[in-house]
């Protein structure tokens, strides 16, 4: 194993987060299918599986809210405690690389939520008593929660090489997580209004590309049919890479250049 990625799961499952964290995530995830189910079977013409696919989505929203939350977190500050803590320095005259370095910060991170999601499985699932939704529902909300948060988690990595203090990198890492959810979604109104108010397959792609950077719409055409799922997730999928190759290979340069410095 990387010797940072066992460092940093040591540290952090020591911390009183450790416990704190996932014990909040599933209150609140118990508390709100509570509430759903509860607002649901109150129409006694509610079907099983209707309740069933509105206690899925529910969770699954609330899921991606949640973590979005919490992943800059831990990723935001991964580079800057140890410029804080001045161990930056003796970290780049190891043995490990740049590459290994963010490796194992991005793990150790993008793990820890990971966490969180395994928690939170059991809630997600309980809507097979229902009916309604499947496994496969349920694999396609976890793949691409987990992409997202992976591309989140290398985004406020990016952040942390570039500020010296953990509140701003976390602070620009909460903007950035803002303007990939409310901000695209915004934009894609304002072209949709100039464009005319067309259905979505008669718009034309510069109106329908803000969307493909939002997490929510990414997680939503997620929940379409296998052969249903391209172009759009398809789409989502490759702009969700593509922001994380390039902040991978911004945070490595400033890794190389801190090291020059060293």
């Amino acid at each position: 194993m990387n010797p940072m990625i066992g460092k940093e799961l040591r540290q952090r499952m020591r911390e009183r987060r450790g416990w704190i964290l996932p014990s909040i995530y599933l209150a609140t995830l118990g508390a709100v299918i509570a509430l759903v189910y509860y607002g649901m079977t109150k129409q006694t013409s509610q079907q099983g599986w209707e309740i069933g696919v509105g206690l899925f989505m529910t969770v699954a929203y609330t899921q991606l809210v949640l973590l979005l939350l919490m992943a800059p977190i831990f990723s935001a500050g991964a580079l800057t405690i140890e410029k804080e803590q001045r161990t930056l320095a003796g970290l780049l005259t190891t043995l490990l690389g740049p590459l290994q370095i963010w490796w194992g910060k991005f793990a150790a991170s993008l793990l820890y939520v990971l966490l969180l999601l395994v928690a939170g499985l059991p809630v997600l699932s309980a809507v097979f008593a229902f009916g309604g939704i499947g496994p496969w529902e349920v694999a396609m909300a976890t793949i691409t929660t987990v992409v997202i948060l992976a591309t989140i988690s290398a985004i406020s990595l990016y952040w942390s090489s570039v500020f010296r203090r953990s509140v701003h990198a976390t602070a620009v890492s909460y903007v950035s997580v803002i303007v990939m959810t409310a901000v695209t979604f915004i934009i894609f109104l304002l072209a949709q209004e100039m464009s005319g108010n067309q259905s979505w397959n008669q718009m034309a792609a510069a109106v329908k590309a803000p969307l493909f950077f939002n997490p929510v719409f990414f997680l939503t055409v997620g929940f379409a049919p296998a052969a249903q799922l391209y172009p759009e997730w398809v789409q989502c999928a490759a702009v969700s890479l593509l922001l994380a190759v390039v902040s991978v290979l911004l945070t490595l340069r400033n890794l190389r250049r801190a090291g020059e410095m060293v």
